[in-house]
Formats: structure tokens, C-alpha cells, sequence
């Protein structure tokens, strides 16, 4: 199914797929990727420092980057965590693999906070900002040996948030769709992967969402989630997703289980 057939089903049942996307909580899911070799980032503008007879690291950690298209078929906008960060601040924690108990935790937050960052420093060659979601965190080796030595040797490059979805819309590039093509005119040229979006034709514009915690992980669901101040190898523009394209759906659960992943 795609193309105007998709289109239409999407439409008529947008609303229960974006009520099936509010009751669940969003991690990172699997993702079949091309590495590009970039260069190193800066380190002058972000918190990098190791203390290995303290055995504590300060990291800038980019846990998510707004306006891109991830592998949810969601593109996060700016202030997405706004309400979250004010509410909980550093209690929001910092944990590995989504695992939400007291021996997940791999470092103490010093801050969170919505800031702007350039493309490049995230390795997309495009010019100007984009906003992303920064963790200025404390990584301690007594709390998880293993992961603080990945730190240590910038190992750790992907990252992801668990969040629920609080505020979204359906974005579709068919002016036949007329609610749903507004959205998408008022939010496609700020997207910094524009052209798998257009080849895609529709994703879900994420305006609010709660932010439960922020996660090291083997692969994001949004790829553009470094540890800021060392080498990396982001993606290039065009994603190649793991799920494969579905057959024609019998109802809203099994075409948002089976396609859109939540």
C-alpha cells in the first residue's frame, strides 16, 4: 500500500491511529542503516570532560533531534519537551536501553534543555540550526562499569527517549487532504532529512509529548543522536527502514502494529 491508496486509508482513520500512538510509550526501534564518515564536532561548545581517578565523566548527550523524520514516521518539533523539562527537570533520568529501574541508571543529569545545534555538528550537511534535546550528564563508573568505559572510549553514539505523545497531527504532501497538506507546507522545509519525507509523502508532526527518561542504545529510532565532542558516523540522508512494506490492512490495529511500529 502506498502512494494515494495509503493516503486514504491514513486519512480515515487518522484519529484512532493517533489515539493508538497517545497510548503507548515511544522508545527506539530497530532500523537498518548506511554509515557516512564525517568529521569530528567540536568540543569547545559542549561539556566533555573525563576524571578517571574519580571514575566520572561529564558528557553533552543529544537524546533527541527535532525536525527529522525517524523511524516512527514522526517529526518531533521545537519545544516538543518543554512542559516535561520545566515540570521534572533532572529528575528525569539517565538510563541504558530503556529499562526504567534504580539499576539502570548510568548518570546523574546535571541539566536538560531544549537547545538550538548546528546541522553540521549533528553531521547533516545542511545549513543553519536545527533544535535538539541535550543531557548534560554526570556518567559514573559505580553505577554501570560497562557503559561509563564506553563513554570513556566514545563508544555510545545513539540515544533515545522514552516518551508518550501529548499534542500531534497527520502531514500529508496531497492537496486533496487539505487539513492534513497545511501541515505538511507548514512544516516540510524545515526538516533536515526533506527528501525522505517527500519520498515517503506523509509523516505525523509531534508538537508535545512527555519526556519519561533518555537512554543510551545500540540504534535510535532517531539516528541523529550522538555523544557531542567526539568522532561519529551518523547516517546519510536516506534512511532504509527494517520493516518491510505491508499488505493491505483489515483494521487500524494491525496496520499500526505492523506498519507505523508504536
Amino acid at each position: 500500500m502506498k502512494g494515494k491508496e495509503l493516503f486514504c486509508y491514513i486519512k480515515a482513520n487518522k484519529s484512532a491511529i493517533i489515539d493508538m500512538k497517545k497510548s503507548v510509550t515511544k522508545h527506539a526501534d530497530a532500523v537498518t542503516i548506511t554509515m557516512a564518515k564525517k568529521a569530528n564536532r567540536a568540543t569547545k561548545d559542549y561539556l566533555f570532560e573525563n576524571d578517571e581517578q574519580t571514575g566520572t565523566l561529564k558528557r553533552t548527550i543529544v537524546m533527541n533531534t527535532y525536525n527529522w523524520l525517524d523511524s516512527h514516521d514522526d517529526v518531533h518539533q521545537n519545544n516538543l519537551f518543554a512542559k516535561s523539562i520545566k515540570d521534572r527537570g533532572n529528575k528525569i533520568p539517565h538510563l541504558h536501553d530503556h529499562i526504567f529501574q534504580l539499576d539502570a541508571r548510568v548518570g546523574m543529569p546535571i541539566s536538560w534543555q531544549e537547545k538550538a545545534v548546528p546541522w553540521s555538528d549533528l553531521g547533516v550537511d545542511e545549513p543553519g540550526n536545527t533544535m535538539c534535546l541535550l543531557c548534560e550528564s554526570e556518567i559514573m563508573k559505580d553505577l554501570n562499569k560497562q557503559v561509563y568505559k564506553d563513554y570513556l572510549n566514545g563508544r555510545i553514539d545513539q540515544h533515545s527517549v522514552g516518551m508518550q505523545y501529548v499534542k500531534l497531527d497527520m502531514a500529508i504532501n496531497d492537496p486533496d487532504y487539505e487539513d492534513e497538506y497545511k501541515v505538511w507546507q507548514s512544516t516540510i522545509d524545515s526538516i533536515g532529512n526533506k527528501s525522505d519525507a517527500i519520498d515517503q509523502g506523509y509523516y505525523f508532526v509531534v508538537y508535545e509529548a512527555k519526556l519519561a527518561e533518555g537512554s543510551c542504545v545500540l540504534l535510535g529510532s532517531n539516528e541523529l543522536t550522538p555523544t557531542l565532542g567526539q568522532k561519529f558516523e551518523p547516517l546519510k540522508d536516506t534512511q532504509e527502514k527494517s520493516h518491510s512494506e505491508p499488505p493491505k490492512p483489515l483494521d487500524v490495529k494491525s496496520l499500526v502494529e505492523k506498519y507505523y511500529k508504536v
